[in-house]
Protein backbone atom coordinates (compact mmCIF):
# COMPACT_ATOMS: atom_id res chain seq x y z
CA UNK A 1 0.00 0.00 0.00
CA UNK A 2 1.59 3.14 -1.21
CA UNK A 3 0.24 7.03 0.03
CA UNK A 4 -1.70 8.72 -1.74
CA UNK A 5 -1.60 12.54 -1.38
CA UNK A 6 -4.63 14.20 -2.92
CA UNK A 7 -6.19 17.85 -4.10
CA UNK A 8 -9.86 18.43 -3.97
CA UNK A 9 -10.58 21.46 -5.30
CA UNK A 10 -14.03 22.51 -7.78
CA UNK A 11 -16.26 24.76 -9.52
CA UNK A 12 -13.84 26.23 -11.68
CA UNK A 13 -16.48 28.47 -13.47
CA UNK A 14 -13.97 29.11 -16.20
CA UNK A 15 -15.00 32.11 -18.40
CA UNK A 16 -16.93 33.57 -15.50
CA UNK A 17 -17.80 37.21 -15.52
CA UNK A 18 -19.75 39.28 -13.01
CA UNK A 19 -21.49 42.75 -14.08
CA UNK A 20 -18.91 42.57 -17.41
CA UNK A 21 -15.99 41.92 -14.90
CA UNK A 22 -13.93 39.47 -16.45
CA UNK A 23 -12.31 36.93 -14.20
CA UNK A 24 -10.08 36.03 -16.95
CA UNK A 25 -6.29 37.08 -15.41
CA UNK A 26 -8.08 36.20 -11.61
CA UNK A 27 -8.79 32.22 -12.97
CA UNK A 28 -5.31 31.83 -15.09
CA UNK A 29 -3.52 33.11 -11.81
CA UNK A 30 -5.64 30.82 -9.48
CA UNK A 31 -4.65 27.65 -11.90
CA UNK A 32 -1.37 28.80 -11.73
CA UNK A 33 -1.36 28.81 -7.66
CA UNK A 34 -2.71 25.49 -7.75
CA UNK A 35 0.04 23.81 -9.94
CA UNK A 36 2.38 25.52 -7.48
CA UNK A 37 0.37 23.65 -4.44
CA UNK A 38 0.61 20.17 -6.34
CA UNK A 39 4.24 20.61 -6.74
CA UNK A 40 5.36 21.52 -3.06
CA UNK A 41 2.95 19.04 -1.36
CA UNK A 42 3.98 16.29 -4.10
CA UNK A 43 0.31 15.74 -4.65
CA UNK A 44 -0.75 12.54 -6.78
CA UNK A 45 -4.73 12.86 -7.28
CA UNK A 46 -5.99 16.42 -8.32
CA UNK A 47 -10.19 15.85 -7.51
CA UNK A 48 -12.14 18.46 -9.36
CA UNK A 49 -15.99 17.67 -8.99
CA UNK A 50 -17.87 19.60 -11.82
CA UNK A 51 -18.57 22.63 -12.98
CA UNK A 52 -15.38 23.21 -14.83
CA UNK A 53 -16.73 25.83 -16.78
CA UNK A 54 -18.85 28.88 -16.01
CA UNK A 55 -21.34 28.04 -19.14
CA UNK A 56 -22.12 25.09 -21.16
CA UNK A 57 -20.62 26.72 -23.95
CA UNK A 58 -17.39 28.45 -22.73
CA UNK A 59 -15.21 30.94 -25.09
CA UNK A 60 -11.91 29.77 -26.49
CA UNK A 61 -9.91 31.39 -23.72
CA UNK A 62 -11.78 29.38 -20.87
CA UNK A 63 -11.43 26.32 -23.32
CA UNK A 64 -7.78 27.14 -23.46
CA UNK A 65 -7.07 28.20 -19.79
CA UNK A 66 -7.93 24.84 -18.75
CA UNK A 67 -6.06 22.96 -21.75
CA UNK A 68 -3.12 24.81 -20.49
CA UNK A 69 -3.96 23.47 -17.14
CA UNK A 70 -4.26 20.41 -18.16
CA UNK A 71 -1.15 19.63 -19.79
CA UNK A 72 0.76 21.12 -16.54
CA UNK A 73 -0.67 18.85 -14.61
CA UNK A 74 0.06 15.61 -17.19
CA UNK A 75 3.60 16.78 -17.10
CA UNK A 76 3.70 16.61 -13.31
CA UNK A 77 2.92 12.79 -13.90
CA UNK A 78 -0.36 13.60 -11.45
CA UNK A 79 -3.42 11.61 -11.78
CA UNK A 80 -6.68 13.96 -12.74
CA UNK A 81 -10.03 12.83 -11.76
CA UNK A 82 -12.53 15.25 -13.27
CA UNK A 83 -16.64 14.91 -13.37
CA UNK A 84 -19.32 17.63 -15.15
CA UNK A 85 -21.05 19.74 -13.03
CA UNK A 86 -24.66 21.53 -13.82
CA UNK A 87 -23.01 23.97 -15.89
CA UNK A 88 -20.89 21.96 -18.07
CA UNK A 89 -21.68 20.35 -21.69
CA UNK A 90 -21.10 16.66 -21.04
CA UNK A 91 -20.29 16.45 -24.56
CA UNK A 92 -17.94 19.26 -24.76
CA UNK A 93 -16.36 18.17 -21.83
CA UNK A 94 -16.13 14.57 -22.72
CA UNK A 95 -14.60 15.55 -25.73
CA UNK A 96 -10.94 13.65 -26.01
CA UNK A 97 -12.01 11.87 -22.72
CA UNK A 98 -10.23 8.77 -24.27
CA UNK A 99 -7.22 10.20 -25.30
CA UNK A 100 -6.82 11.78 -21.93
CA UNK A 101 -7.08 8.34 -20.04
CA UNK A 102 -4.12 7.54 -21.72
CA UNK A 103 -2.35 10.65 -19.37
CA UNK A 104 -3.87 9.79 -16.48
CA UNK A 105 -6.54 12.68 -16.90
CA UNK A 106 -10.19 10.84 -16.28
CA UNK A 107 -13.29 12.99 -17.12
CA UNK A 108 -16.72 11.42 -16.17
CA UNK A 109 -19.82 13.38 -17.65
CA UNK A 110 -22.37 10.12 -18.34
CA UNK A 111 -23.98 7.82 -16.16
CA UNK A 112 -25.08 4.39 -17.61
CA UNK A 113 -25.95 2.13 -15.01
CA UNK A 114 -22.76 1.84 -12.70
CA UNK A 115 -20.37 4.80 -11.56
CA UNK A 116 -17.36 4.47 -13.32
CA UNK A 117 -14.50 3.34 -11.02
CA UNK A 118 -10.63 4.86 -10.87
CA UNK A 119 -8.20 2.17 -8.80
CA UNK A 120 -5.33 3.72 -7.68
CA UNK A 121 -3.38 0.71 -5.37
CA UNK A 122 -5.56 0.46 -2.68
CA UNK A 123 -8.01 3.06 -3.34
CA UNK A 124 -10.92 3.29 -5.39
CA UNK A 125 -12.56 6.33 -6.75
CA UNK A 126 -16.26 7.12 -7.44
CA UNK A 127 -16.58 9.51 -10.04
CA UNK A 128 -20.54 10.28 -10.54
CA UNK A 129 -21.33 13.36 -12.50
CA UNK A 130 -24.17 15.38 -12.04
CA UNK A 131 -27.34 13.92 -12.74
CA UNK A 132 -31.02 14.60 -11.62
CA UNK A 133 -33.84 11.87 -11.49
CA UNK A 134 -34.72 12.14 -14.99
CA UNK A 135 -31.33 11.03 -16.27
CA UNK A 136 -32.01 7.56 -15.07
CA UNK A 137 -35.39 7.17 -16.74
CA UNK A 138 -33.57 5.25 -19.82
CA UNK A 139 -32.65 2.65 -17.29
CA UNK A 140 -35.43 1.75 -15.76
CA UNK A 141 -38.94 0.28 -16.94
CA UNK A 142 -41.87 3.07 -16.35
CA UNK A 143 -43.02 1.40 -13.16
CA UNK A 144 -39.52 1.50 -11.24
CA UNK A 145 -39.38 5.16 -12.48
CA UNK A 146 -42.27 6.09 -10.94
CA UNK A 147 -40.79 5.03 -7.48
CA UNK A 148 -37.50 7.67 -8.12
CA UNK A 149 -39.43 11.03 -6.43
CA UNK A 150 -36.19 12.95 -5.37
CA UNK A 151 -32.79 13.00 -5.59
CA UNK A 152 -32.31 11.36 -2.35
CA UNK A 153 -34.28 8.49 -3.99
CA UNK A 154 -32.07 8.59 -7.18
CA UNK A 155 -29.05 8.14 -4.63
CA UNK A 156 -30.48 5.14 -3.30
CA UNK A 157 -30.90 3.79 -6.26
CA UNK A 158 -27.71 4.27 -7.53
CA UNK A 159 -25.42 3.24 -4.90
CA UNK A 160 -27.68 0.09 -4.33
CA UNK A 161 -26.00 -0.82 -7.57
CA UNK A 162 -22.28 -0.42 -6.25
CA UNK A 163 -20.80 -3.38 -4.34
CA UNK A 164 -18.40 -1.15 -2.71
CA UNK A 165 -14.98 -3.42 -1.46
CA UNK A 166 -14.94 -1.84 2.22
CA UNK A 167 -11.62 -3.88 2.83
CA UNK A 168 -10.00 -1.28 0.35
CA UNK A 169 -10.84 3.02 0.87
CA UNK A 170 -13.50 4.55 -1.06
CA UNK A 171 -13.59 8.08 -2.63
CA UNK A 172 -17.14 9.53 -4.11
CA UNK A 173 -17.05 12.68 -6.43
CA UNK A 174 -19.91 14.19 -6.75
CA UNK A 175 -21.83 17.42 -8.18
CA UNK A 176 -24.81 17.27 -6.13
CA UNK A 177 -26.80 19.37 -2.81
CA UNK A 178 -25.87 16.86 0.18
CA UNK A 179 -27.72 18.00 3.11
CA UNK A 180 -27.66 16.89 7.22
CA UNK A 181 -30.41 16.67 9.40
CA UNK A 182 -32.80 18.30 6.96
CA UNK A 183 -30.30 21.13 6.89
CA UNK A 184 -29.27 21.95 3.19
CA UNK A 185 -25.55 23.32 2.79
CA UNK A 186 -24.70 27.24 3.53
CA UNK A 187 -25.11 29.36 -0.18
CA UNK A 188 -23.99 32.30 -1.39
CA UNK A 189 -24.92 34.81 -3.84
CA UNK A 190 -22.86 33.55 -6.39
CA UNK A 191 -24.34 30.48 -7.24
CA UNK A 192 -27.41 29.93 -9.54
CA UNK A 193 -29.67 28.16 -7.63
CA UNK A 194 -32.27 28.26 -4.83
CA UNK A 195 -32.63 26.27 -1.80
CA UNK A 196 -35.95 26.59 -0.95
CA UNK A 197 -38.53 24.44 0.35
CA UNK A 198 -39.07 23.03 -3.34
CA UNK A 199 -34.92 22.80 -3.53
CA UNK A 200 -35.07 19.80 -0.91
CA UNK A 201 -36.19 17.71 -3.93
CA UNK A 202 -32.84 17.86 -4.98
CA UNK A 203 -30.82 17.14 -1.42
CA UNK A 204 -29.50 13.93 -0.66
CA UNK A 205 -28.89 12.72 2.98
CA UNK A 206 -24.99 12.73 3.95
CA UNK A 207 -25.90 9.31 5.94
CA UNK A 208 -26.47 7.70 2.28
CA UNK A 209 -22.87 8.13 2.12
CA UNK A 210 -21.49 6.66 5.04
CA UNK A 211 -19.68 3.92 2.71
CA UNK A 212 -16.95 6.25 2.18
CA UNK A 213 -13.89 7.45 3.16
CA UNK A 214 -13.93 10.76 2.16
CA UNK A 215 -16.53 12.46 -0.53
CA UNK A 216 -15.50 15.09 -2.57
CA UNK A 217 -18.48 17.04 -3.35
CA UNK A 218 -18.94 20.35 -5.34
CA UNK A 219 -22.12 22.55 -6.64
CA UNK A 220 -21.94 24.72 -3.37
CA UNK A 221 -19.60 27.66 -3.79
CA UNK A 222 -18.42 28.29 0.06
CA UNK A 223 -16.44 25.23 2.20
CA UNK A 224 -17.98 23.77 4.65
CA UNK A 225 -18.38 20.07 6.01
CA UNK A 226 -21.48 18.36 6.10
CA UNK A 227 -21.85 16.06 9.27
CA UNK A 228 -18.12 14.83 8.89
CA UNK A 229 -14.41 16.25 8.21
CA UNK A 230 -14.55 13.75 5.64
CA UNK A 231 -17.73 14.91 3.28
CA UNK A 232 -16.63 18.22 2.54
CA UNK A 233 -17.63 21.24 -0.04
CA UNK A 234 -13.94 22.14 -1.47
CA UNK A 235 -16.01 25.50 -2.50
CA UNK A 236 -14.64 27.85 -5.41
CA UNK A 237 -11.05 28.43 -5.87
CA UNK A 238 -12.24 32.59 -6.38
CA UNK A 239 -14.61 34.96 -4.43
CA UNK A 240 -17.32 35.17 -7.48
CA UNK A 241 -20.07 37.92 -5.85
CA UNK A 242 -19.99 40.08 -2.71
CA UNK A 243 -21.66 38.11 -0.28
CA UNK A 244 -18.22 35.77 -0.25
CA UNK A 245 -15.99 38.99 0.32
CA UNK A 246 -15.21 37.85 4.32
CA UNK A 247 -14.70 33.58 2.75
CA UNK A 248 -11.47 32.67 2.56
CA UNK A 249 -10.99 30.72 -0.12
CA UNK A 250 -9.05 27.18 -0.67
CA UNK A 251 -7.95 23.78 -1.38
CA UNK A 252 -8.71 20.67 0.40
CA UNK A 253 -5.70 18.54 0.83
CA UNK A 254 -6.14 14.86 2.17
CA UNK A 255 -3.63 11.79 2.39
CA UNK A 256 -4.94 7.69 2.43
CA UNK A 257 -3.16 7.13 5.61
CA UNK A 258 -5.46 9.02 7.61
CA UNK A 259 -8.58 11.18 5.93
CA UNK A 260 -9.10 13.05 9.64
CA UNK A 261 -5.83 14.73 8.53
CA UNK A 262 -7.35 17.19 6.38
CA UNK A 263 -5.16 20.64 5.18
CA UNK A 264 -7.42 23.81 4.27
CA UNK A 265 -4.40 25.47 2.29
CA UNK A 266 -5.53 28.80 1.90
CA UNK A 267 -5.55 30.26 -1.79
CA UNK A 268 -4.81 34.24 -2.02
CA UNK A 269 -6.06 35.82 -5.41
CA UNK A 270 -4.66 38.25 -7.70
CA UNK A 271 -7.21 40.77 -6.40
CA UNK A 272 -9.81 40.49 -3.72
CA UNK A 273 -12.92 41.72 -3.10
CA UNK A 274 -14.31 44.29 -0.97
CA UNK A 275 -16.96 46.30 -0.19
CA UNK A 276 -16.74 49.82 0.90
CA UNK A 277 -19.62 51.24 2.72
CA UNK A 278 -20.37 55.04 3.93
CA UNK A 279 -21.02 58.83 2.35
CA UNK A 280 -19.32 59.54 -0.96
CA UNK A 281 -16.86 62.26 0.56
CA UNK A 282 -16.08 59.41 2.92
CA UNK A 283 -15.62 56.41 -0.02
CA UNK A 284 -13.17 58.78 -1.97
CA UNK A 285 -10.83 59.55 0.79
CA UNK A 286 -10.61 55.41 1.60
CA UNK A 287 -7.38 54.48 0.29
CA UNK A 288 -7.11 53.27 -3.30
CA UNK A 289 -6.64 49.17 -4.22
CA UNK A 290 -6.78 47.28 -7.42
CA UNK A 291 -9.83 45.08 -5.78
CA UNK A 292 -12.54 44.54 -6.94
CA UNK A 293 -14.87 46.98 -5.22
CA UNK A 294 -19.02 47.16 -4.54
CA UNK A 295 -19.45 50.34 -2.82
CA UNK A 296 -22.82 51.07 -0.51
CA UNK A 297 -23.32 55.18 -0.41
CA UNK A 298 -25.53 56.13 2.47
CA UNK A 299 -25.66 59.61 1.25
CA UNK A 300 -29.25 61.58 2.10
CA UNK A 301 -28.22 63.91 -1.06
CA UNK A 302 -28.45 63.41 -4.09
CA UNK A 303 -24.98 62.94 -5.78
CA UNK A 304 -24.28 63.25 -9.77
CA UNK A 305 -22.60 60.54 -11.39
CA UNK A 306 -21.16 58.95 -8.34
CA UNK A 307 -19.96 55.87 -9.93
CA UNK A 308 -17.76 57.82 -12.88
CA UNK A 309 -15.79 59.91 -10.08
CA UNK A 310 -15.44 56.57 -8.08
CA UNK A 311 -13.82 54.19 -10.88
CA UNK A 312 -11.47 57.20 -11.30
CA UNK A 313 -10.29 56.39 -7.84
CA UNK A 314 -11.45 52.21 -7.67
CA UNK A 315 -10.81 51.61 -11.29
CA UNK A 316 -12.13 47.89 -10.89
CA UNK A 317 -15.44 49.43 -8.70
CA UNK A 318 -17.72 47.48 -10.77
CA UNK A 319 -21.39 48.07 -8.97
CA UNK A 320 -22.84 50.71 -7.01
CA UNK A 321 -26.18 50.98 -4.56
CA UNK A 322 -27.61 53.48 -2.60
CA UNK A 323 -28.79 52.89 1.16
CA UNK A 324 -31.41 53.62 2.96
CA UNK A 325 -34.16 56.46 1.11
CA UNK A 326 -33.11 55.49 -2.78
CA UNK A 327 -34.10 52.27 -1.93
CA UNK A 328 -37.84 51.80 -3.49
CA UNK A 329 -40.83 49.99 -1.78
CA UNK A 330 -40.27 46.72 -4.18
CA UNK A 331 -36.60 46.84 -3.33
CA UNK A 332 -37.02 46.98 0.36
CA UNK A 333 -39.78 44.29 0.00
CA UNK A 334 -37.61 41.84 -2.12
CA UNK A 335 -34.90 42.75 0.27
CA UNK A 336 -36.76 41.74 3.81
CA UNK A 337 -37.78 38.05 2.12
CA UNK A 338 -35.75 35.28 3.29
CA UNK A 339 -32.55 34.62 1.45
CA UNK A 340 -33.62 31.35 0.49
CA UNK A 341 -37.08 32.63 -1.28
CA UNK A 342 -38.27 30.48 -3.71
CA UNK A 343 -39.04 31.69 -7.09
CA UNK A 344 -42.78 31.46 -6.34
CA UNK A 345 -42.48 33.81 -3.26
CA UNK A 346 -40.49 36.18 -5.05
CA UNK A 347 -42.80 36.45 -7.43
CA UNK A 348 -45.81 36.95 -5.44
CA UNK A 349 -43.89 40.16 -3.33
CA UNK A 350 -43.10 41.56 -6.84
CA UNK A 351 -46.29 41.58 -8.03
CA UNK A 352 -48.09 42.40 -4.64
CA UNK A 353 -45.79 45.21 -5.19
CA UNK A 354 -46.44 46.12 -8.54
CA UNK A 355 -50.02 45.67 -8.42
CA UNK A 356 -51.49 46.44 -4.86
CA UNK A 357 -53.10 43.27 -4.25
CA UNK A 358 -51.94 39.58 -3.93
CA UNK A 359 -53.08 37.25 -6.61
CA UNK A 360 -56.06 35.37 -7.04
CA UNK A 361 -56.20 31.56 -7.10
CA UNK A 362 -56.21 31.14 -10.83
CA UNK A 363 -53.38 33.41 -10.93
CA UNK A 364 -51.51 31.53 -8.34
CA UNK A 365 -52.12 28.37 -10.33
CA UNK A 366 -51.22 29.79 -13.60
CA UNK A 367 -47.67 31.14 -12.32
CA UNK A 368 -46.75 27.66 -10.25
CA UNK A 369 -47.16 25.86 -13.37
CA UNK A 370 -44.92 28.59 -15.10
CA UNK A 371 -42.14 28.39 -12.48
CA UNK A 372 -42.62 24.11 -12.87
CA UNK A 373 -42.22 24.12 -16.51
CA UNK A 374 -39.23 26.11 -16.27
CA UNK A 375 -37.48 23.88 -13.74
CA UNK A 376 -38.36 20.91 -15.55
CA UNK A 377 -36.49 22.40 -18.88
CA UNK A 378 -33.67 23.28 -16.74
Amino acid sequence: MILIKILHTSDLHLGKNLSEESFYDDQKYILDEIIKIVKEKDINVVMIPGDIYDKSIPSSEASMMFDKFLTNLSKMNVKVLITSGNHDSNERLSYGSKIFNEFNIHIVTSYEGHIEKISIDDVDFYLLPFLKPFHLKHLMDEKEYETINNSNDMMKWILSRENIDKNKKNILLAHQFVMWDGKLPEQCDSESISLNNVGTLDAIDVNLLDDFDYVALGHIHRPQKIKRDTVRYSGTPLKYSFSEVNDKKSVVIIDTNDFEDIELLELKPLRNMQVLRGTFEEVMNMKPTDDIIKVELEDENTIISPMEEIKKRFKNAIALVFINKYESKEEIALREVKKDASPYELFSVFFNEQNGREMTNDENEYIKSIIKSLKEEE
